[in-house]
């Protein structure tokens, strides 16, 4: 690498002191001071309101166009995020108040039950979030994994621009090192993991089973590897599009029944068993469209929003929905020390907070940010079709972010041979060829960059 004599690194001259929206100057605290959130986190006394405002079930197009729709009426970037168990909305340059109107309004309804959260706390509460602090179960990992996805969706319909979208680049930081210090790994508990626990428990209660599954996405398809692992052999699944469903996994479909939904209670089956994993806004299944069989039967409804109403069930049949998914979460959450782990992140989180707002106050990184993190994404890209590429190097665009978390937690000048060692050195088995020329992207690339004077230069 030719490059390694080059001069020190320094990109501290690429910050901005001030964002410039719209022609006007706001400073740092101005922009931190006017973000707002209004969340609501599942519980057994808010499922209906939660279920009124979430994006659960809609499709991608249905989702931009609510969002699209609260930003119009706001007048300003709005961010939505639902998950199983929560839903939050998070508004730029205006108040709560504003916001929940707006939200209210657009739903159609007279009145929620949001906690509410202004300025630095929202930040404080999305690291939790993400990290799985505020999980059913804490430290699972899907909700990081929703987040991100969230915030691309935002950025590639123009929901949020890139100033605001930086605010989320240090959550995803801030994420990464409460994840290193608590431990949460690949084996966390998730709700797909709490799934598998709960199936393998109703089989060991009920005998002679015969299982229907409906639905075969992400979860459909896990709960049919329990019921297969478990030795279950009549397994009958339901879809929208069994052709297509099947298609998913070649393999688990071979090992299983799947009919279209328009077939259940025309076939000769009484299930012991129903798991139900639809993807609806509304509920499948209610007074006005029962479930089409009347045998005794255990319901586990893995949906959200739920896809079975109580009012959708026969006499002698027992249904196990979200709150009971609560109760057996909190119950799971007692392995770890819960008390002492919380306590111990708001001293982490304090801490990482006077970086980041000494950061924006300092020398505001919130465009540099987006900028280096962009650049580097689009280097995954061109490495994705390297032809030394091997299975093992899926995690490029996951060694980009890090290698650009790398870059932007620099407090002042590096070496060109710092930079391509952090790179070198890595722990992810990537082929040696490919790492190589990673190490020499990045590092051409950054001393490319430095020899610009402004971040306005750097990104033409």
């Amino acid at each position: 690498m030719s490059n390694l004599g080059a001069p020190n690194i320094d990109l501290r001259k690429l910050s901005i002191s001030s964002h410039s929206i719209n022609g006007e100057s706001h400073s740092t605290e101005s922009l931190i001071n006017g973000i707002s959130m209004i969340s609501m986190k599942i519980n057994s006394s808010n499922v209906d309101y939660v279920k009124k405002f979430t994006s659960e079930g809609m499709s991608k197009e249905s989702r931009i166009e609510l969002i699209s729709k609260i930003k119009h009426k706001l007048g300003s970037d709005v961010f939505e995020f639902s998950t199983c168990n929560r839903v939050l909305y998070v508004g730029f340059g205006t108040t709560c108040d504003e916001l929940e109107n707006c939200v209210l309004n657009v739903f159609g309804q007279e009145e929620a039950l949001f906690d509410r959260y202004s300025g630095i706390d929202v930040w404080r509460h999305l690291v939790k979030v993400c990290s799985g602090l505020d999980s059913f179960i804490i430290g699972e990992l899907q909700v990081m994994s929703q987040f991100r996805g969230s915030i691309s969706l935002h950025k590639e319909n123009n929901l949020i621009g890139d100033i605001n979208s930086s605010f989320f680049s240090h959550i995803i930081s801030a994420n990464r090192l409460l994840r290193k210090e608590f431990g949460f790994n690949q084996t966390t508990e998730s709700m797909l993991n709490l799934a598998s626990n709960a199936i393998e428990e109703v089989l060991s209660q009920v005998e002679n089973t015969s299982c229907v599954v409906l639905g075969f996405g992400e979860m459909g398809r896990k709960a049919v590897e329990v019921l297969l692992s478990q030795g279950q052999k009549n397994i009958v699944v339901y879809s929208r599009n069994p052709e297509k469903s099947s298609k998913r996994d070649l393999e688990l479909s071979s090992k299983v029944k799947i009919l279209s939904f328009e077939h259940w209670g025309k076939e000769e089956i009484e299930p012991s068993l129903i798991i139900s994993t639809i993807r609806n806004i509304q509920p499948t299944f209610n007074s006005s469209n029962i479930i089409p069989t009347s045998s005794p039967v255990k319901i586990m409804d893995f949906s959200w929003p739920p896809s079975i109403e109580s009012s959708g069930i026969n006499n002698g049949q027992e249904l196990l929905g979200m709150e009971y998914w609560i109760k057996v979460a909190h119950k799971l959450g007692v392995e770890w020390d819960y008390d002492n782990t919380i306590n111990k992140s708001e001293v982490l989180i304090s801490n990482i907070e006077k970086k980041f707002m000494s950061a924006l106050s300092d020398r505001n990184q919130g465009l540099f940010r987006a900028f280096i993190y962009r650049t580097l994404e689009q280097l995954s890209v061109q490495w994705s079709k390297d032809e030394n590429l091997e299975d093992s190097d899926i995690q490029l665009g996951a060694f980009s972010r890090e290698i650009a978390t790398w870059i932007c937690n620099r407090e002042g000048p590096f070496s060109p041979n710092e930079l391509s060692e952090m790179v070198l050195s890595t722990d992810r088995k990537l082929n040696p060829i490919l790492l190589k020329r990673v190490a020499s992207d990045v590092t051409e690339t950054i001393i490319h960059i430095n020899g610009k004077s402004t971040l306005a230069e750097a990104t033409l």
